[in-house]
C-alpha cells in the first residue's frame, strides 16, 4: 500500500509556501492590493491553492497578520503581576517587555512592521481578530498592574485610560521614530538604551497614576 506521508509532507510545504509568499505580497501591496495570482506564482502553487488551504484571501491574509505578531510577542512571556509582588517594579518589567516589542523586534522581523503600518493606515476586519487574540492578552496584563496601583481607586474607566497613556507613551517611540529622531531623541538601538528610557516611562507613569487616583 502506498505511504501517504510524502502528500502529507507536500501539504504542509505548500500551506508553508503560501504563508511566506502571502506574507511579502501584503506587507508590499497591503490586503487590498495584493492579488491572489501573485502570491501563488511566487509560492508556486496552482491558482486555487490559496481557497484549497485557506478558503479565502481573507482567511489567508487574517491568518499572516496574526501569525508574525504572535511571532513577536511569544519570544518571552509577558510579564505578570504575581501575588506579592511590587506593582511598580510590575509596570517598570512590562514597560520594558512593550519597549523591546517595539523598538527592537518588530522592526527586525521581516514583515509585522509593515502589515501593522498598513493596518493602521487602512484598517481590515482582521485588525479585530489580531487585538482579540494577540494585543488584548498583553493589555490586559497591564491592567492589571494598573489597578495594583490604583488600588482601592480602582474602577474600569481609570484603569482603562492610564493604560490608554502607559501603551502611548511606549508606542509614539516606534510611530514617531522619525520625528523624535529630528528632534534629538532618536529610538534606543540596544538593551542598555531601551532600559534607560524604560526607566524614564515607568516613572513617569508612575506619577501620573498616583494622580490619576484624585481624579
Amino acid at each position: 500500500m502506498p505511504s501517504r506521508q510524502p502528500k502529507r509532507r507536500d501539504a504542509v510545504q505548500t500551506r508553508a509556501a503560501l504563508l511566506a509568499a502571502a506574507a511579502a505580497a501584503f506587507a508590499r501591496h497591503g490586503f487590498k492590493e495584493t492579488r491572489v495570482r501573485e502570491i501563488c506564482a511566487d509560492a508556486k502553487a496552482n491558482l486555487g491553492a490559496v481557497s484549497h488551504y485557506f478558503g479565502t484571501k481573507e482567511a489567508l491574509y487574517r491568518e499572516v497578520l496574526v501569525l508574525a505578531h504572535r511571532q513577536l510577542v511569544d519570544v518571552e512571556p509577558v510579564p505578570e503581576l504575581a501575588p506579592g509582588d511590587d506593582p511598580r517594579t510590575a509596570l517598570r518589567n512590562w514597560i520594558r517587555y512593550a519597549l523591546r516589542l517595539f523598538l527592537l523586534r518588530r522592526p527586525a522581523h521581516p514583515y509585522a512592521g509593515r502589515l501593522f503600518a498598513w493596518e493602521l493606515r487602512d484598517p481590515t476586519p482582521a485588525l479585530d481578530e489580531l487585538v482579540a487574540r494577540v494585543m488584548r492578552p498583553v493589555r490586559q496584563s497591564l491592567e492589571r498592574v494598573i489597578a495594583a496601583l490604583l488600588a482601592d481607586r480602582d474602577e474600569p474607566r481609570r484603569r482603562g485610560q492610564c493604560a490608554n497613556f502607559v501603551l502611548a507613551l511606549c508606542v509614539m517611540h516606534e510611530q514617531g521614530r522619525e520625528v523624535l529622531r529630528r528632534f534629538g531623541y532618536p529610538a534606543p538601538r540596544t538593551e542598555s538604551a531601551l532600559l534607560s528610557l524604560a526607566d524614564t516611562i515607568t516613572e513617569f507613569a508612575l506619577g501620573g497614576i498616583e494622580r490619576a487616583k484624585g481624579l
